[in-house]
């Protein structure tokens, strides 16, 4: 048989899997097969060797062949593969609704187990709420409850649009959560270009004016760009109570995509009180040419921005004042981020913080061999590539950089900090 400790999770919980009543020592095979609201298919699997007593414990034993190796409770879920078939898109509250895997176990004797797992992004009694309201285009999750609440604003990075799986499990975990697009979508410009950062006042002032918010906690947490633009926004906003950034810059940089039809002013990524930002590639006197992308190869554009780095003063011009944030700042890279040097990147924002003695606690997570897609635990973990769709841009086809395995067990790792970093933070202001 096939035992778990919890067959209804949150996605971010580790499941322990246990085999039992198998022949001894003998190989054990377990497939586990996940299924998302896209319909899309996905497949994990290990074989292992049974104790004497006819037993596997996945948590507690490396397999002998599979599609991971080593120690890992959740192997089977972050190593599993594609598998062909079609997809559709997944309705608009997808996000609400379950995942399932389904765990099969045989033996060579034809012993055979079943089991299936119930994994929610969403716990129960969180709701959500798309707003439109005042030109804010987002989705708000709330846990369960009333009475005020500690909240967290969720930006996405350089594709645009709004993930809102990071906003359901973070009210999975008690706090209110605005995933708040900024572009790429209805109602939003097209391109990452020339965004005002008053379009985020605003929605700070639309959060501070609800009953569950007013004048506690708010935090800001964005990935990729939307790290580079949570930095931003602590620098600029006192609102924002404590800043988190995964795979982030403390360097602003260039735009990504068309300007609106009819806007003629010179280009940028933010502009603030009429005026744009100055980014790293501007007047940049060691921006070379753009990779050469070669056809179904990933392109890896971090040495590309490695080298814009070398002019000290488009670094000292676009370098984020992190340093005005009113509150503790957490950064998360991995140092094989081949989407660009975010480790290095990051750094450039701890130095400032250390050179100005920056009085809320900051601290830069790096880990090693992991790459651009450090993400909350749960899910696959083997894609390897991301296929940028901007447009006004090439379609390209890019390295993201890292390891399955170092890519997991960052994430796991990054998502236990972020939640200590926001507890930390909140009883910090209390």
């Amino acid at each position: 048989m096939i035992v778990v400790d919890q067959p209804v999770a949150l996605i971010d919980t580790a499941i322990a899997i246990e085999l039992r009543g198998f022949p001894a020592r003998q190989p054990v095979t377990i497939t586990a097969i996940q299924t998302f609201p896209s319909k899309s298919r996905w497949h994990g699997r290990a074989t292992y060797m049974s104790d004497d007593n006819g037993c596997v414990c996945v948590a507690r034993q490396a397999p002998v062949s599979g599609t991971y190796d080593g120690v890992s409770a959740m192997g089977l879920i972050w190593s599993a593969e594609r598998l062909p078939g079609e997809t559709k898109p997944p309705p608009a509250d997808f996000i609400m609704q379950p995942w399932f895997v389904q765990l099969e176990a045989t033996s060579p004797g034809g012993m055979h187990a079943e089991l299936t797992l119930e994994r929610r992004v969403a716990g129960p009694g969180v709701t959500r709420h798309a707003i439109r309201s005042d030109g804010i285009v987002g989705t708000l999750f709330l846990p369960p409850g009333d009475g005020p609440r500690p909240a967290v604003i969720v930006l996405n990075g350089g594709g645009g649009g709004i993930d809102e799986y990071r906003g359901a499990i973070l009210a999975s975990h008690g706090y209110a959560a605005l995933n708040l697009g900024y572009f790429a979508m209805e109602g939003l410009p097209r391109g990452l270009v020339n965004i005002p950062l008053e379009y985020f006042e605003k929605a700070i002032r639309w959060m501070r004016a609800q009953p569950w918010l007013h004048d506690h906690f708010l935090a800001v947490w964005g990935e990729s760009r939307g790290g580079e633009l949570a930095l931003l926004l602590g620098a600029t906003f006192s609102d924002i109570n404590a800043v988190i950034a995964w795979a982030p810059s403390g360097v602003v940089f260039w735009p990504l995509g068309l300007a609106e039809p009819g806007d003629t002013r010179p280009q940028a990524a933010w502009t603030f009180r009429g005026k744009a930002l100055p980014y790293l590639q501007e007047n940049n006197a060691s921006v070379g040419p753009l990779p050469v992308a070669e056809a179904g190869r990933p392109v890896a554009f971090a040495p590309y921005y490695l080298g814009h780095l070398r002019d000290t003063r488009a670094v000292e011009r676009a370098t984020i004042p992190v340093e005005k944030t009113q509150g503790p700042i957490l950064l998360v890279s991995g140092t094989d981020d081949q989407m660009w040097p975010s480790s290095t990147l990051a750094d450039i924002a701890m130095r400032r913080l250390e050179t100005h003695q920056h009085p809320y606690p900051f601290r830069h997570l790096k880990y090693e061999r992991a790459g651009h897609l450090i993400l909350v635990p749960g899910g696959p973990r083997t894609t390897r590539t991301l296929r940028l769709q901007v447009e006004g841009l090439s379609d390209w086809l890019l390295s993201m950089g890292g390891t399955p395995k170092a890519d997991a067990e960052a994430g796991v790792d990054a998502w236990r900090s972020l939640l200590d970093f926001l507890e930390a933070s909140v009883k910090g202001r209390c």
